[in-house]
C-alpha cells in the first residue's frame, strides 16, 4: 500500500473515531437527561451557552478520540483486551477520578445525587460505545500476521515506583493547588466564602487540621492514577518519550479539557478556568514523569531478566 493511501487511510479511521466518540458523548448526554432530574433547573442552558455547548463537544469529541486512538493504534494489545484496556483508561481518567473528587467536595458544588450518579452513568454508556467502535475502526481487533518487536514494557520493581509516584501525585495536587488554582479569588471564594489567603504552611496548617481525611483520600486518588499509568505503559508500544507524552496528554486532556470549555452549572466560570489552568499543568507534569519512571527498554528488560536467572542459579548452588 502506498504511503498517500496509508495516510488517507488514517486520517479517514481518525475522522471517523471522532464521529464515534462524539455520537458516544450525544448518548450520554441523554442518559443524564434520564437520570439527572434536575431541581434547580440547571440543565436549562441559555441560546448562547447551548451555542458553546454544540462547539466545546465537536472539540472535546475530536481531541479526546485523537488522544485515545494515539493509545489503539500504538497498542501491542488486540480485539477484547485493548477494549477492556481503551474502556478502563476513558472512564478511569475522564469520569471515575474526577467524580470521586466531585463527591468530596460536593459540600461546595453541591450537585444532586441523581446528577452525579448521571454523570458517572453517561460516562460509563460513553466509554462503553466508543472503545469497541474505536478498536474497530482502527483495525485493531485481530492480531497482525507477523507479531512486532516490543520497544519496552512497564519497570521491574514496581512496587518501589508505585509508591513514589503515589506521594508525587499528592506532592503536585497540594502545591499545584495552592500556587495555581488557590491564587484565583473567584476560587477562593467559592470553596470557603473567604476572599482571604492564608500563607502556604498556616493554609496546609489549617486544611489537615479542620479536614484529617483529605490527605488519605488524596492518597488513594495518588494511588489510583499511578495505577491508570501502569495501565498505558503497559499498553502501547512507544518509546520512552511517546509514553511519557502519551500518559501525560491522556490524562490532562481528557479531564481538564471538558472542564475547560463545557458550560458548568455548578462551578463560576473564573473557577472553572483556575482549575483547568491547574490541572492541564499539574498533570501535564504528573503523567509525563509517571510514564517516564514506568517505561522500561527491551535490552534493560533482557538484562533485569538475565540477573534474575543468574540469581536463582547462585540460589540453587
Amino acid at each position: 500500500m502506498s504511503k498517500v493511501r496509508q495516510t488517507s487511510l488514517l486520517f479517514l479511521r481518525l475522522a471517523l473515531a471522532s464521529v464515534a466518540m462524539y455520537i458516544a458523548y450525544i448518548l450520554g448526554t441523554m442518559v443524564i437527561g434520564q437520570t439527572g432530574a434536575n431541581e434547580r433547573g440547571t440543565l436549562a442552558l441559555s441560546p448562547a451557552e447551548a451555542s458553546q455547548a454544540g462547539k466545546a463537544l465537536l472539540l472535546v469529541s475530536l481531541v479526546s478520540a485523537l488522544v485515545l486512538s494515539f493509545l489503539i493504534l500504538r497498542s501491542r494489545w488486540h480485539g477484547l483486551k485493548l477494549i477492556g484496556a481503551t474502556f478502563l483508561v476513558q472512564f478511569g481518567v475522564e469520569t471515575f477520578m474526577t467524580q470521586i473528587e466531585t463527591l468530596y467536595f460536593n459540600s461546595a458544588v453541591q450537585m444532586e445525587t441523581s446528577m452525579l450518579v448521571g454523570v458517572v452513568v453517561a460516562g460509563a454508556l460513553r466509554a462503553l460505545i466508543f472503545a469497541p467502535l474505536a478498536v474497530l475502526i482502527l483495525g485493531k481487533m485481530r492480531k497482525p500476521a507477523q507479531p512486532q518487536a516490543r520497544e519496552g514494557t512497564a519497570a521491574t520493581g514496581r512496587g518501589k515506583w508505585f509508591v513514589a509516584l503515589t506521594l508525587l501525585y499528592v506532592l503536585v495536587y497540594f502545591l499545584f493547588g495552592y500556587f495555581v488554582a488557590w491564587q484565583w479569588e473567584e476560587t477562593r471564594l467559592y470553596y470557603t466564602g473567604t476572599a482571604a489567603i492564608k500563607p502556604f504552611f498556616t493554609h496546609f496548617g489549617d486544611l489537615f487540621q479542620e479536614d484529617p481525611v483529605i490527605l488519605p483520600f488524596q492518597l488513594l486518588r495518588g494511588a489510583l492514577w499511578t495505577c491508570l499509568s501502569l495501565v498505558i505503559v503497559h499498553m502501547i508500544e512507544a518509546n520512552r518519550w511517546q509514553v511519557s507524552l502519551a500518559v501525560a496528554l491522556t490524562f490532562a486532556v481528557l479531564v481538564a479539557l471538558p472542564l475547560g470549555v463545557f458550560p458548568n452549572p455548578y462551578m463560576p466560570p473564573m473557577v472553572a478556568r483556575s482549575h483547568f489552568v491547574e490541572i492541564v499543568s499539574s498533570m501535564l507534569l504528573f503523567g509525563g514523569i509517571a510514564g517516564w519512571a514506568l517505561y522500561r527498554s527491551k535490552e534493560q528488560r533482557l538484562a533485569t531478566v538475565v540477573e534474575h536467572m543468574h540469581k536463582k542459579q547462585e540460589v540453587r548452588i
